[in-house]
Formats: structure tokens, sequence, C-alpha cells
């Protein structure tokens, strides 16, 4: 089944199936023709512009999912980006599900312990502790298994997370975060020796993803398979850049969310390098392995929005711990808007280079034939300099943005894992999510102190 393919078709809704006891890295169950049928129970957690506009007209679509619960801490959500968002109540009788408060209540219901999976849609700065209790309801659910099941495949209900990005604004919180899903792990690997699904991480957590949907594209798939079978040799030097038709987001003072700190005294500041830059830096720490390119130290000088103080524009040098360098420089002042109609696209430019080959991709992601992925074959080719197109049919596809059909790569993988299957495609984990966190605080305290700054973490 080809998660490209499926993005670009709309289901009709059906009837949700009952819920169901998930297996360990497997559920399914056997309809009346002998194949397989089966549901995601789903919660979405916070209930503004973007799950409003995006995450629940997807997941409603979609037929193997039913939405199980909204939580979200006011009645009514509001949001400058749509003034137009519907309360609780009108949603729950729109997707036909229970509201809730707080994570907690739903998970102190029983409804709570029938979820699958979770998609977090909150302000950045709630993302840690809602991914933490998550995490525990995960830990609790496999440790109440196993005491109560002598066998060595235990049945259980795996918590699966998909997390909007950035994944937080607090290295230590993202630090948390990672070292909790690796206790996860340990935790499985001591209890079975079961592979059935690599990319699950174990131990009460099915997966644990953060939602640039640009990572799962079948570009940045090519990408990634390019530099991981060694074509481009030993990473030394980065250039990336990202303009954004976003000023009215960072010009706007009511944007408080997208343009202030929050009070946690940990974050210096809040604009473009938070809200769009993290979509390029898990691009690039994901196909180049975030495990091989590693941030050490960070130089950036930034400008600001006189409406606001919030970032618009930066330019920042990247060392990592392997001595490769790291140019990244982006901006919100490209003329336009990404939302309107038409769209206005936003432009990217990547150039990837190694001891063997280089990498390149460019475009504008309204506009698929605006660019394509390129491999510049290195000099241990006969044809040194020789470009081979990655996905030729495919052109430049970055960010999924669109409104209609099922969603992007990224939540079909989200789904996938919620139903037990092992061949979804790991874009954004734990890890680059970390690394992105890491590069962006350091930015910022560049930034501020005019020096260059130490990665924290």
């Amino acid at each position: 089944r080809s998660n490209l393919i499926r993005c670009f078709f709309s289901y009709q809704r059906q009837t949700p199936a009952p819920s169901f006891s998930n297996r360990l890295f497997a559920t399914a169950t056997a309809d009346d023709d002998g194949g397989t049928s089966s549901t995601a129970n789903i919660v979405l957690i916070g209930a503004g512009w973007w799950s409003q506009g995006w995450h629940l007209p997807h997941l409603y679509r979609n037929e193997k999912v039913n939405i199980a619960a909204i939580v979200d801490s006011t009645p009514h959500p509001k949001s400058n980006l749509n003034p137009n968002l519907e309360p609780l109540a009108t949603l729950a009788q729109r997707y036909d599900c229970p509201v809730y408060h707080s994570l907690t209540d739903l998970l102190q219901d029983p409804i709570g312990q029938t979820i699958d999976g979770a998609i977090i849609c909150t302000p950045h700065s709630t993302h840690f502790n809602i991914g933490k209790e998550l995490i525990a309801e995960g830990q609790r659910r496999y440790e109440e298994a196993i005491e109560n099941n002598d066998e060595e495949e235990v049945s259980y209900r795996p918590v699966n997370v998909l997390m909007e990005k950035p994944m937080t604004t607090n290295v230590m919180e993202a630090r948390e975060l990672h070292e909790l899903l690796a206790n996860r792990r340990e935790d499985q690997a001591k209890s079975t020796t079961s592979t059935t699904n690599n990319a699950a991480i174990g131990g009460g957590i099915g997966c644990f993803l953060i939602n640039h949907s640009a990572n799962y594209r079948p570009q940045a798939r090519a990408a990634h398979a390019l530099i991981q079978s060694g074509k481009l040799g030993t990473i030394r030097h980065v250039s990336a850049f990202f303009a954004s038709p976003l000023s009215w987001i960072f010009d706007d003072p009511s944007n408080t969310g997208w343009n202030e700190p929050d009070d946690s005294g940990e974050m210096l500041g809040n604009g473009f390098a938070w809200g769009q830059s993290s979509h390029l830096l898990a691009w690039i720490y994901h196909v180049t392995g975030s495990e091989h390119l590693v941030p050490s130290r960070v130089y950036c000088a930034m400008t600001t929005s006189e409406a606001t103080g919030a970032d618009v524009s930066h330019a920042a040098t990247i060392t990592c711990e392997n001595g490769a360098t790291f140019s990244l420089s982006g901006t919100s002042l490209l003329p336009g808007n990404a939302h309107s109609d038409p769209p206005v696209g936003k432009r990217i430019k990547i150039k990837i280079f190694g001891t063997k080959g280089a990498l390149l991709f460019s475009g504008n992601d309204r506009d698929p034939s605006s660019g394509t992925l390129e491999w510049l074959r290195g000099d241990d080719h006969d044809d040194v300099g020789a470009v081979e197109v990655q996905c030729p049919e495919l052109g430049f596809q970055f960010e999924d943005l669109d409104q209609e059909g099922i969603g992007p790569e990224s939540m079909q993988c989200f789904i996938d894992s919620c139903l037990g299957r092992d061949d979804y495609y790991l874009g954004a984990d734990c890890l680059v999510g970390l690394r992105s966190v890491q590069t962006i605080d350091a930015m910022y305290r560049s930034h501020v102190s005019g020096n260059c700054e130490n990665v924290k973490g």
C-alpha cells in the first residue's frame, strides 16, 4: 500500500468499527472475507486553528480512523489566524465524539483506555508535559500487562504519539522526552526478543513522531537513502535557506503564541526560527542522519519585527561535532501569504556536500515543477560531476499543507503505527526533534549574547 498514493484521495466517512485490543506491534481483526479490518482510535489534543482546519477533517475522512475524543482546555478555542473557530460542543456534534478539558480527565475515563494514538496540537510550551503524560500512560499499560501475563508475547494497547513541531522550546525538556523514550525501548528489549517492528519504540509506546510533513515525502526518503548508502561519503558542509510568506503572522501583536517567549525564562525569543526553521532543520538532520550530524557550536544574527519583537530573519553558522559546517538562513519577508487563495509558496534551497558527492534540492513548495532532487557524482565515479535526478516524476515537494484528503504522509505513518503495522516510515523521531530544538535554542542565545554559543544537552 502506497502512502504517496493514499494521500491524494479523500475517503468517505464510515461507521467506526468497535474498539479492539491491540497485540504488541500487530493489531488486525479478520473480516468476513478472511482479510483484515481495523480502526485506530485517535484523540486530538488541542482544537485550535490547525486542528480545525486540517487535522480533524483529515481524520474524519479516513475510513481507518475513529476520532475517539477531542481535548482542549477552553470551551471555545480562539485564534486570530481563524476568527471563526467552533466551540468544543459544536465539534463534539460534528465529529460524533466526547470532549475533555484535560488529558488527565480523558485518561481517567474508560474512553481513555481505548485510545491507540494522540495528536498533540497545542502551544509549543505545552508539548513537554502532554508528551510526558502520554509516555507515562504507555508505560503504565505495558507494566500492567507484564504483571498480569507470563507469556513472552504480551497483549496490550500501546500509545502512539504524533506531536506538532517544534517538539519543545526547551532543550532540557526535549532531552528528557528523548531519554524517557530510550528507557521505554530498553524495557521492551529486556522483556521480549520480538523484532517485528524496528521503528516501534516498545515498552508501551508504539511511535513518537514529530509532524514535520516534509520529512515523510518521497524526496526526503530518497535523500536519506542516498546519504545512508554512502554515496555522498562523509558530510562536510550543508547550506540551507528557507523563505516563508508569513510576515502577517510575525508582525501581528495579537499572535502571542507565535511571537512571544513563554514565561519559563528558558525561551529567549520566539518567531520565525521556532515557527518555520524547525521544518528545515528537521529535514536536514533526518536526511543526513541525526546521529551523525550533531550540532556543537552556533553563531547567529537575527532581525526582528518592530511591531512584535519576533525574529523574522536569521543567518546562522553551525559547527558540528565531526567538524562539518552548516550555513542556515531564513526569513518570513517573502511577499504574499502561504494560506491565501491562491497561496504563495515557500522557497527552499538545500545543498549538502560530502567527500564523495553532493545533493541539491530547491524549489517552490506550491509548484512541483519548480525544482528537483539532484545527486552530483563525486571523484570515485568515472562520470564525476554528472547529475542524477532522484524522484524525477515528482519534482519538488516539501511541506504538505493540503487541507483536502486524509492528510500528509506523516499522519498516515502515525495511523499505520496506531494500527500496529510495521512498514511505516520513520521520518521525524524524537532525536530529530531534539537536534532541531538544540540548534534553535543556541541560535537565540547567540543572537542575545552576540557570541558563538555551545549547544546544550
